[in-house]
């Protein structure tokens, strides 16, 4: 009949076997150095784009933030960024993410993973124009006109002011003038409020994973299998030994 496992039983084993456990534990810790010794550290980019979605609905054609995170995945604007850093669209499509953030939505945070801090700050501003990129060209029309019109008003404006000059001031000439100034307001209002929806000020921030962390990891986990491991191997030999 076999003796009931106990926490003395076992000290006992691994005072007798202590040498195996030790052995199993420095090949395991060995092991996962060697293995992780290639990690390097890894840095992250990040852009945020504020939306500001209180006049966002009133434009008609304006992208929705949802629709601009899943653009960055498409090949169309990951050409974009990779032409913007000189690098493939593979590279691009394994580095650059995007994601909307907050309820309503107020931010589109644009990440980018590269090897050095520069390249992943300047992944993440590529990344973050190519949106706003999108965004005017899907809004060009709509910006157009109102360019035309704040051009138009201010020309009227310029008329009537030269006009003012040669002629008596009247109570008509004051209303024009104050017509147009309130379009001009107007127009220059809803362009402000279409290049507004999303903004970004073309800053980038970044973040490191240091591969010395990841080995550190590597090497504890790999350490504490060991130790497991090595206390089975001892626990089998000490079976072995009195069998014999």
């Amino acid at each position: 009949m076999t003796e009931p496992l106990s926490f003395n039983r076992i000290l006992a084993v691994l005072k007798r076997q202590w040498w195996i456990v030790v052995a199993v534990v420095a090949v395991a810790g060995v092991a996962g150095f060697v293995a992780s010794s290639g990690v390097a550290d890894v840095y992250t980019g990040v852009a945020k784009i504020a939306i500001d979605t209180a006049p966002s609905s009133r434009y008609r054609g304006m992208p929705v933030a949802d629709d601009l995170v899943k653009a960055t995945s498409g090949s169309e604007m990951r050409a974009a960024v990779a032409q913007a850093l000189g690098t493939s669209e593979a590279d691009v499509a394994a580095n650059l993410r995007a994601t909307a953030a907050g309820n309503p939505l107020t931010t589109i945070r644009v990440t980018y993973t590269a090897a050095t801090k520069d390249a992943a700050q300047a992944g993440a501003r590529a990344g973050a124009n190519a949106i706003i990129d999108v965004v005017d060209a899907s809004m060009a029309k709509e910006i157009a006109i109102r360019e035309a019109q704040i051009e138009a008003s201010k020309k009227a404006l310029a008329a009537i002011d030269a006009a003012a000059r040669s002629e008596a001031p009247s109570a008509q000439t004051a209303y024009q003038r104050w017509a147009i100034e309130t379009q001009l307001l107007d127009y220059t209002s809803a362009l402000e409020g279409i290049v507004g929806v999303y903004t970004y000020d073309g800053t980038s921030s970044s973040s490191v994973s240091l591969g010395s962390d990841a080995r550190n990891r590597n090497v504890l986990g790999a350490a504490v299998v060991g130790v497991a491991l090595g206390i089975l191997l001892a626990g089998v030999r000490e079976a072995l030994r009195k069998r014999t």
